[in-house]
């Protein structure tokens, strides 16, 4: 565990394996936020939890795992917007953004990691015109932040 963060040509390829993998042995895409969904609805209605589910689980406890065995584990409550914000505006800015996000992805039929690898590696369509919506989306935010707080773009 000597390396800070996996190299993008070893990461790349098993990312690639990883979809293509899932889609052949489940038939099921790699996205985070169908098994988000599938936790909220457990936790409104006892029922059966999906693949999915199962999926998100794996991811967040295999980087806690990972993170514990080289040493880097370190949670905390101490989170950076880079706004000019602190305490409960800070919270409040980040539940603000988490809300939009979450809106934003069900709106849009998936989160940005299932429209960008899984979406677009099939050929969908509507997964090119979501990503292409995402990234504009966050070049105009980024413009008009360091415009509005005097920054450089």
């Amino acid at each position: 565990m000597t390396m800070a963060r996996c190299p993008w040509y070893i990461a790349g390829p098993l990312l690639g394996m990883v979809i293509v993998g899932l889609r052949a042995a489940v038939n099921k895409p790699l996205g985070a936020l169908g098994g988000y969904i599938d936790v909220v609805d457990h936790g409104s209605r006892p029922s059966h939890l999906g693949f999915s589910a199962f999926l998100l689980l794996g991811i967040v406890l295999g980087g806690a795992l990972f993170a514990n065995l080289a040493g880097t584990f370190s949670p905390t409550w101490v989170y950076s917007t880079g706004l000019p914000l602190n305490g409960s505006w800070q919270l409040a800015a980040l539940l603000g953004a988490g809300l939009a996000m979450g809106i934003g992805a069900r709106t849009a039929g998936g989160c940005t990691s299932g429209h960008g690898l899984c979406g677009v590696s099939l050929g969908s369509s509507a997964s090119a015109v979501s990503i292409i919506t995402f990234f504009a989306t966050a070049v105009a935010l980024a413009h008009a932040l360091a415009w509005l707080l005097g920054g450089t773009s």
